[in-house]
């Protein structure tokens, strides 16, 4: 599916590089808001794990006021964005945030990213380079506002959940 399908109304199934794109599509049509939390410098790898024990990784490369570039990727390593950190969750602790995102028109107290992600449960943080380690991580939390706002945006995305 394009951007411009899942844009028009399409269902967009997430995870996937058409259901990022979405999100980005629609951070580009809001500036204004990007511009008044500043720039981000992060690639955010999401590493969804299933019941399974399968795992589908998706880096979203931030820069600037934007995405500029979303991939499928089949191992971190393989990821080359500024300052990769791993978001990783099981599948159901994402759906369960996008579905709150879609009930409340953003995250309600108990979905936003920060939340989820302080206790390490059920997301967990990781640096993808060990050497920059730490730093990566806290640059999560400094872009966090953002990186919410970005997934905010699924409250307009029609989306369809694989499982």
């Amino acid at each position: 599916m394009t951007v411009a399908a899942a844009a028009s109304g399409s269902l967009a199934t997430f995870p996937s590089v058409a259901w990022f794109e979405a999100l980005a599509e629609r951070m580009r049509g809001n500036p204004e808001k990007y511009r008044k939390l500043g720039p981000v410098e992060l690639t955010l790898v999401l590493s969804i794990v299933y019941p399974d024990g399968r795992r589908e990784r998706y880096a979203v490369e931030f820069e600037g006021l934007g995405v500029r570039s979303v991939a499928e990727v089949s191992d971190v390593s393989c990821v080359d964005g500024r300052h990769p950190v791993i978001l990783e969750g099981e599948y159901a602790a994402f759906r369960d945030m996008i579905e709150s995102i879609q009930t409340h028109g953003h995250a309600d107290l108990t979905h936003t990213l920060n939340y989820l992600t302080l206790p390490d449960w059920p997301f967990t943080l990781q640096p993808v380079d060990e050497g920059a380690g730490q730093l990566d991580v806290d640059r999560f939390y400094r872009y966090n506002q953002s990186l919410q706002e970005f997934f905010d945006e699924a409250a307009t995305v029609p989306t369809r959940f694989v499982t």
